[in-house]
């Protein structure tokens, strides 16, 4: 079965952590967000994957070519960042005319997405999943209609919401029929060409959407979306750390490789500390991510943040 992976976006709502990485390559408890991803379609026998790849490709693609699963992964280039579906239709080739699942690589599944995907691939129809329970600060997702367990309409990143359903970033698709449909795509406002237009295409068509509700999603492609998938990550896998006498956490919290802490340091709850990262003395650090090669000095307190590769945080920075 064949998966088509989102990874090509800029990620501009999370400058300035996204201007040296592409934003599903932020780690969370060691491991990329799109690695989540790719680790649940391997237990959902999903044997194909294309990384659809733009902005810092080469990180993707290294970080993938040692992913030692039993699983065929390519990549194919987004050359200009025309959204969604310009996105999906870089992955054609691919394709081919088999059935595929579109993924978005900066969404989380919190629960029961290996289930549900399992049932949306069983029927031959097209279908999404959909939840009540999303951070959506930005106004960042299709909003969606549903009558009778089927999708009646679907609107890209509305700010007038029609009902408290949106897109989780997940569709399955029975054939390649959407790719015709996106070729005669128009622009939309905002300059791009949308996935969930394409779709509301396909309603308008009178071409069935099945919709499958998750009981929420996670859009990693916000701080506040970043920080609760922290959480769903660190309580998922119980992830319990200890250090030395002059480090206390408070668990859940996540310690990677060769990292160093000052006297007097409180982690937790729900930190995750990257590889190579320094503390000094007097640190207290909550609810965040501190990315690999980072320096957090003496005397500060990090609250609801998330600190970029290579930084050098001080007193002065005010970081909460």
């Amino acid at each position: 079965m064949k998966a088509v992976l989102l990874a090509a976006g800029i990620g501009t709502r999370l400058n300035p952590i996204t201007k040296s990485i592409p934003k599903p390559m932020i780690k969370i408890c060691g491991k990329p967000i799109i690695e989540y991803i790719v680790n649940d379609l391997v237990k959902s026998n999903f044997d194909e994957i294309c990384i659809v790849v733009g902005y810092e490709s080469e990180q993707i693609k290294n970080y993938f070519n040692n992913y030692d699963k039993n699983i065929k992964i390519s990549f194919v280039t987004q050359d200009e960042y025309k959204g969604t579906a310009h996105a999906t239709l870089c992955a054609k080739d691919f394709v081919g005319n088999d059935p595929f699942l579109l993924y978005l690589s900066d969404t989380l599944i919190p629960f029961g997405i290996n289930f549900l995907l399992n049932k949306m691939i069983k029927l031959e129809e097209i279908s999404i999943l959909s939840s009540e329970n999303f951070a959506n600060v930005s106004m960042s997702v299709g909003n969606i209609l549903v009558e009778k367990n089927y999708v009646h309409q679907i609107s890209e990143k509305s700010s007038a919401l029609k009902s408290k359903l949106a897109w989780a970033g997940v569709a399955f698709f029975n054939d390649s029929s959407i790719f015709n449909i996106i070729k005669n795509l128009s622009l939309s406002t905002r300059g791009e060409y949308d996935i969930t237009e394409a779709m509301d295409v396909m309603l308008k068509n009178n071409i069935k959407i099945r919709n499958y509700f998750c009981k929420e999603f996670i859009d990693c492609g916000t701080l506040n979306g970043l920080t609760k998938g922290l959480k769903y990550i660190l309580n998922f896998n119980k992830r319990n750390s200890s250090f030395s006498d002059s480090l206390t956490t408070v668990n859940p919290c996540y310690i990677g490789q060769n990292c160093s802490f000052g006297k007097n340091v409180l982690l937790g709850p729900y930190s995750s500390i990257e590889n190579n990262v320094s503390i000094g003395d007097n640190v207290e650090i909550k609810n965040s991510i501190i990315l690999d090669n980072s320096i957090i000095s003496s005397n500060n307190v990090i609250s609801n943040s998330i600190i970029s590769k290579n930084a050098i945080i001080s007193k002065d920075d005010n970081i909460l």
